[in-house]
């Protein structure tokens, strides 16, 4: 895959995430699969949509930032993104109520026919500031 096939495809993750979230799931090929390996857990696209959900719930302010895209091989790709929002309350998995969360996030995907078909990811909490993720 190119870089700029690649960052077009990241881009549009980015816009539908924050700007149409009700066809996000569009995005994912039936039968998606992600792996998150610090947690050994696998989930299928409803799963991941479930979860979405779950997190747009809570955080109704939620956002994600591309902050770098990687090339890599073949169909996959990279993805380097933090993910934030306020819990306004009703989903303890993401604190209490007025909360504000800052995931960092790392994905390799692969994409198929367009859509990402699988996904490997790794998340946890931001470092201390972002500049230590950016490079100009």
């Amino acid at each position: 895959m190119k870089i700029e096939e690649a960052r077009r495809i990241a881009q549009r993750h980015e816009d539908t995430y924050n700007n149409d979230f009700e066809h996000y799931h569009d995005l994912y090929a039936q039968d998606f699969l992600a792996y998150r390996p610090v947690s050994g857990v696998t989930h299928n696209r409803t799963e991941m949509y479930a979860l979405e959900q779950r997190a747009t719930a809570a955080c109704p302010d939620r956002k994600t930032k591309v902050l770098r895209v990687l090339a890599a091989q073949d169909d996959w790709f990279g993805i380097e993104e933090l993910w934030t929002g306020t819990n306004t309350g009703g989903d303890e998995m993401f604190g209490p109520a007025g909360t504000r969360l800052s995931v960092y996030a790392f994905s390799l995907y692969e994409v198929k026919d367009g859509k990402f078909v699988r996904a490997i990811a790794w998340t946890g909490r931001r470092p201390q500031s972002t500049s230590e993720l950016v490079i100009e």
